[in-house]
Formats: C-alpha cells, structure tokens, sequence
C-alpha cells in the first residue's frame, strides 16, 4: 500500500475558507457565505461533484479572526438558530453570539486522513480549523474535503498499480538481436516496449550488418563483434542514427555467446540523452538563478556546514563566500533561536515535514544581529537518504523593527487605555462632590419662568443669591426678566448655551452676575448664575493696571533702545584707541623702535594680553549690542562645509596642542557640500564653541566637532510621511572636559555670567561667548542644545533648518 504523504493531508484542508472580524455584522457574514453560493450555481457545472461539494461546504461557515488569530466560528447552523430564536440580526456584530471557541488542530498533528476525519468527529462540528506551527491559519477540513482527499488517494494508489502491472508485461526495455560474427542477422528478439527503435518497415534477419545499417555504423559494429570474441569481455558503445526523420540516440552492447556468434542488446537511450541535456540546462538556469537571486541562499551539508552561497547572502551578512563556507549555519545563528532552528531540521531530516518557515536572527560580520525569513528544504538521493538542504533567506530586518516598534506603541496605547479608565472611574466618583463644590446658583426653569427646583451654592456669599419660591419674577425687575425671558426661548429653539451677564441690586448693593443658559428639552432650561461682582472689580483694576503697564513699557523700550545705540556706538569709540594701543606694543616687542630687556618685554606681553582680552570683550559687547538695536544684518553667501569646519578648527589647534587635546572632524553622509549662511559669523559661532571646549577640556582630552542631517518630527502626528518631517543640519561640539550640572545649564546663554565663580578665576572669559552664539544661531532661524554630564563632558549642538535643492 502506498504511503499517505503530506499532499493529500494538504487536499483534506479547504485553503480558502472565508474569513471575517470579529467587528463585522452577522448580515455581511450571511452574504458573504451566500455570494459563494450564487457564484457556485451560477458557473459551469461541469466540474466534479467532490468539487462542487467543496465549495458548498466552504460556504457553510466563516472564521473570525482577529489580528491573525482564530478566536471562532460562525456555521450556517449557527444562524439558523438565530433566526429559530428570532434574534434580531439587524447590526448584530459576530462578536456578540460566538459560542465557546472551537475546537483547533495543528497541521503537524495530523497524522494521516483517518485521524483528521476523527478529530472532526470529536468537534462535533462540521468544520474544523487546522493551523500551523506558528499559530496562523492554514483552512478549515470538513467531511467533504477529507472525502475529496481520500478519493484522490484511492485514485493515485489504483492508477499506480495499474503502472506496474504494466510496467511487468514490458519489463524487457531492450531490443536484442543474435549476429554471426561475420555480422548476419540471425534472430531478433523484442517486445512493445521497444517498438520506437525500429523503423515501421525494418526487417533486418539473414541480412548483413551493411544493408541495413550506415557504413561506418556497421563497420563500427562488426569491429565490436570480432573483439568481443576475441577478448570475451562485452563490448559497450552508443549510437546515433536516422529513424522517420528523427535522431535517436542507442546504448549498445555487445555480447559474446560462441566463436561464431554475439548478442547485440540495443536501448533507446533518446530521453536518457534529452534528459541529460535537460539536466545540463537546468543546473545552469539553477546557477543564473543562484547566482542573481534577490534573497540570500545557501547550500548546506547535513552537519551544517555552508557547500554553497550567493553573492545575496554575502552582501546580507557582511561576508564573503570563502568566509561563509568555513562557517556552519549554527555559528551564524543568534543563540536564542537556535534550538527552534534545531528542532524543525531535525523534523525535515527525518522526513516528517517537506520543509519549514521560521523568522530567526543572522549574526552580521560585524557582530549585529538582522532577522531573517528562512525556507528550508531537503534534496534526497534515490533511496529517499537526504544528502544536503537549500535554505532561501529573505532580509526581514526592517519589517521587524516596524512591528517591534508597533508592539511597543500598542502597549503604550493599551497603558494609556487604562489609565484613561482609570481617571474616568476617578472622575465619575468626584463628579457629586464637584456639583456639590460649584459656585453657582444651579435652576431648573420653564421657558415661562416658573421654578421647577434649584440649589443654592455651598459658598460664604450665598446670601447674594436670593431664594426662588416660585417664578424668577420674585427677584428681577421686570426689563431683566423679560430679557432673560428672551434668552430662554432662544436657547430653546437653537438648542445652544446662551452666555450673557447683567447687573442686579440685592441688599442694598449691585451685584455683577454671569448667566448661562442650557436647553433641556421643550419647555424647560437649565440656568447657571454665578456671582462675578469681585471679577469684574478685579477686571477694572487690571484694566487700570494694565495701561499703566503699557506706557512703562513703551518708556522702558525707549530707554533701552537709547542704550543699546550708545553701547554700540562707545565700543566702536573704545575700540578705535584699542587697536593703536595693540598695534604699537605689537611692534615693540618686535623691537621695530629698539632692543628691549626682559622686563620691558614681559610688561609690554601683558599690556598686549589684557589689551587683547579687552577687544574681544568689545567685540562680543558691540556684536550683542548690534543684535539687541536691531543693527545686525546677515551677509549670506554660499560656503563649503568642510571649509567652514577645517578653518574653525584650525583657529583653536595651537592651544589644543598646548594642551595636547585630540580635534576630530566628523562629516556625515548625507551633509550638503555646501550651505547658504553668513561665513564670518557662523564661524565665529563654531569657533566660541570650540574655544569653551578646548579651554574647558583638562591635558590628554578629545574635542570633537561634527555636521550631520537630521530629519525632526513636525508637531505630534505618527505618520510616516515626509510631510511630517523637517530638514535640520546640526552642528555639534562635544569634548571631554569638566562638564556642567543641570542646574547651571539655565544660565549658560545669559549675558556677562559664568555660572561658577571659582571656575571664573581658573577659566578667563567675558561671559559673553555662549550669549552671542544663541543669538547668531537665532539669527540664521536655528536654535542651540546642550547636554552634559559633570566630570565627563559636554556637548553643544547648534541646528539650522535646511531646505534641500
């Protein structure tokens, strides 16, 4: 009996069952499983009555599957019990009438078609879902398609005895023939099986080896004979020849029988020839598709050790083809998913599964890990012994950090959820003590109005709401009521809140009271008054206040305007005398006027020092001050990047080498060549920067200076869209130098502060720096970050927005 193997296990599952959400109307699931059955009557019916009993069983139910897991199903007898119990069906979801959940099968626990028809038995059901390993859904197998398999079964074992009993009435596949040796032919000896290497009108016997056959083909011929009686050893060659227009291709054999005759065993070795050249054209088809494929794939030995692999999987782990081939597939694999990697090999190997499907992580070249989708099959021998696997391996890298990161946002939003249910559990508690705390005089009044019910408000000037016996007329003139009157009918008919205020006089004092007024239903509102005597007091006096805000504040705009035109202008005065001062001593120590002693040198070093140490105080004064007067202007022209980082660089390097601190230049991909700024200001931006980190940066450290493109999210929209992304180019100085505290990094971008005062003394500076690089970032539309640790460093980056050409 021939084995049931895995195909007709497969034929036993209906693959294409209908599938719907948990969400959906049991209608549409109704119409669904009747648009199967109208498509089914309406078509040809000349198929098969097992088919057509698949499609009428297929569309006698439907899975619910929610997320890509099976939480049920809903069967044509399901409804009918609906309608028996006259269940309205109109908007009734499928969720709401799912029995207890199915009985479920794996495919890998299926052992033949018996069994499968049991387990349906067991269900008491008359289908029954099958998945797979990995818990997704394969089908559905009902009576019908396990009848439709085992009929397909029965076919195949009855058409395959059928082939042997044929196969034994022609087990002789060759024409033999008995030749004297000087090449007469002397009997033939044949059957049906080898009519095709006979011409139709060929008769060869009593007739010599050269009427019947071509002359080099019967010399070739008569030449075997004679050595296979000389030598007694059989004679083996092949043979092409003419038969109806056609080449066929003969395996001959040559046989002594005596000194005076030989058997000739002829074999139509046609297909044989066609098929090896088949085979020739398809290892090359195999090797062009090995070589070019689109996913990775290796050829392994049984123990795991790579034979084979193209240049895909190469580029996908970083390796290349010699280093994989000394590599086993165990060692490539991450050690968390070995063993299921293991465990499905194992199965494949002895023959229990064709092949297998697993997501698992590759170890990269450089020590990372990437997913994969992996596809394993066994290449056998003749005798079914397996002699190595082909795995295809698909980069699915990218896919699983979307779905980790999907994950991740998914229980973010179940968290929120709850904690959503939580604060509303919360407020639904608070919601009494809330109405009992309002400030209000809550009414409920016609729209004539006559009080129905009110509640006075548990406040100390209660006393200002006046109680209502019966009618509103109790306690307003009557222009108020008959505005208000108004309002009612208003809020009514518009079905809207109407807000107005008015002013009342209740014990001797006018009172300010807010109204709002609530529709609730025909004839009736809901009226909140609200006593807002002392608001529109303190109203009044902000009014007041506010005005005399204002002129302060136009004043005090003034005054600084006045001062920041009179600092801009005395630091160019005091800059002026300056720089005579710094040019004379310059060429005194270069004792352009005279030699000099030792200590005339050193008193003219420190008159340069501090007169240098002033300018750029003046500098970094007049620059804020220009910025602060609205004076600055930006002269914007186009600079190369690595012109602006190297000259920058190249300001700081004598006191980086003083210090011996490592500069680093860091151009990411992806960074324009060239940007549209203001050169000499961006510049002196960077080198500020760079000077605080070298100056801050004990002997032996590392400043770093790097440009890199960022895309930054726009407001709080998820969509992967380049909509929702801007360009920034990011400029950044980080060192290893003494680093700031949390609490001191507020105060950096102020004016004229250093934020710790011993560091004053042990670091000289203006405290300016930080201040002017703030504004000239602001200036060219960025902004300034810092982040920092105390005792490990510190990082500013500078961003500009950047529209790419």
């Amino acid at each position: 009996m021939l084995v049931q193997n895995s195909i007709y296990l497969d034929l036993a599952i209906d693959r294409y069952p209908i599938v719907v959400a948990p969400e959906s109307l049991v209608l549409e699931a109704i119409s669904l499983m009747n648009q199967l059955a109208q498509s089914f009557h309406s078509s040809d019916s000349n198929h098969p009555n097992d088919h057509n009993s698949l499609i009428e069983a297929r569309a006698g139910c439907v899975l619910v599957v929610d997320e890509n897991r099976l939480i049920g199903l809903l069967s044509k007898w399901d409804i009918l019990n609906l309608v028996q119990q006259q269940v309205n069906l109109q908007n009734l979801k499928i969720v709401d009438v799912l029995a207890d959940s199915p009985m479920i099968v794996r495919r890998s626990q299926i052992q033949d078609l018996e069994s499968l028809l049991n387990l349906l038995n067991q269900s008491r059901c008359r289908h029954l879902p099958v998945i797979d390993d990995f818990d997704k859904i394969i089908g559905v197998a009902t009576q019908e398609s396990i009848l439709f398999a085992k009929n397909r079964l029965a076919e195949d074992t009855l058409a395959n005895v059928e082939a042997q009993k044929r196969a034994v009435l022609n087990a002789i596949p060759d024409l033999i023939y008995r030749l004297s040796v000087d090449g007469i032919y002397l009997e033939c000896f044949s059957s049906s099986y080898v009519v095709d290497l006979l011409p139709s009108d060929f008769d060869p016997i009593s007739k010599h080896l050269s009427d019947v056959l071509p002359h080099d083909l019967a010399n070739r011929k008569l030449n075997a004979i004679k050595q296979a009686i000389a030598t007694d050893k059989i004679q083996s060659f092949e043979q092409q020849w003419n038969i109806n227009g056609q080449i066929q291709y003969e395996e001959v054999q040559i046989v002594k029988i005596n000194d005076q005759e030989v058997l000739t065993i002829i074999r139509n070795i046609s297909d044989r020839k066609k098929s090896e050249e088949a085979l020739r054209e398809s290892e090359m088809r195999f090797r062009s598709v090995f070589d070019n494929a689109a996913v990775g794939i290796s050829v392994a030995a049984l123990e795991g050790k790579h034979l084979a692999v193209n240049q895909s999987l190469c580029q996908m782990l970083g390796y290349t083809e010699n280093e994989l081939q000394v590599l086993t597939f165990q060692e490539i694999t991450h050690p968390d998913d070995l063993e299921i990697d293991l465990y499905h090999y194992q199965k494949l190997l002895s023959n229990e599964i064709d092949s297998f499907h697993i997501e698992k992580r590759f170890r990269h070249k450089n020590g990372q890990f990437i997913w994969g989708l992996m596809s394993v099959s066994i290449v056998r021998d003749p005798e079914n012994q397996p002699m190595y696997d082909i795995a295809l391996i698909q980069n699915i890298n990218e896919l699983k950090t979307t779905q980790q990161e999907l994950c991740k946002l998914n229980q973010e939003l179940e968290i929120r959820i709850q904690q959503r249910t939580a604060d509303l559990a919360e407020s639904e508690t608070r919601k009494q003590e809330i109405l009992n705390a309002i400030p209000d005089l809550l009414l409920r009044l016609r729209r004539d109005g006559i009080c129905l019910d009110y509640m006075l408000p548990i406040v100390p000037d209660k006393e200002v709401f006046v109680p209502i016996k019966q009618n509103i007329s109790e306690v307003l003139s009557p222009t108020v009521l008959a505005e208000q009157l108004e309002v009612f009918n208003k809020a009514i008919i518009t079905g809207e809140v109407q807000i107005y205020e008015h002013k009342l006089q209740k014990y001797g004092e006018w009172v300010y009271e807010e109204v709002r007024v609530s529709p609730c239903g025909e004839d009736e509102v809901l009226v909140l008054v609200r006593n807002i005597s002392d608001r529109k007091r303190a109203e009044e006096a902000l009014q007041f206040s506010n005005e005399r805000l204002i002129a302060t504040n136009k004043e005090l705009e003034r005054v600084t305007h006045l001062k920041d035109e009179f600092l801009a202008a005395m630091s160019h005065e005091l800059r002026t005398p300056l720089n005579a001062i710094l040019g004379i001593s310059e060429g005194l120590l270069e004792q352009a006027f005279g030699e000099l002693n030792q200590r005339q040198q050193g008193s003219l070093k420190t008159i340069q020092k501090s007169g240098q140490h002033l300018l750029e105080l003046i500098n970094d004064v007049l620059d804020v001050a220009k910025i602060e007067a609205g004076m600055f202007t930006l002269d914007l022209t186009s600079v190369s990047v690595r012109y602006l980082c190297d000259s920058s660089l190249s300001f700081v390097k004598h006191l980086a080498i003083q210090k011996n601190i490592q500069l680093n230049l860091i151009i990411h991909d992806g960074v324009p060549t060239a940007i549209v700024i203001d050169e000499r200001r961006m510049r002196q931006l960077l080198i500020n920067l760079l000077s605080n980190a070298v100056k801050f940066t004990p002997k032996n450290g590392t400043v770093n200076l790097e440009a890199n493109l960022a895309n930054v999210a726009i407001g709080l929209s998820e969509a992967n869209s380049e909509d929702n992304f801007k360009h920034e180019l990011h400029f950044s100085v980080s060192d290893t130098g003494i680093g700031i505290s949390m609490e001191d990094i507020n105060k950096l971008f102020q004016p004229f502060v250093q934020i710790n005062s011993s560091l004053s003394r042990q670091y000289a500076g203006t405290g300016l720096g930080l201040n002017l690089v703030k504004k000239l970032a602001e200036l060219h539309g960025g902004n300034v970050n810092v982040s920092s640790k105390v005792g490990e460093g510190s990082c500013f980056t500078v961003s500009f927005p950047y529209e790419s050409g």
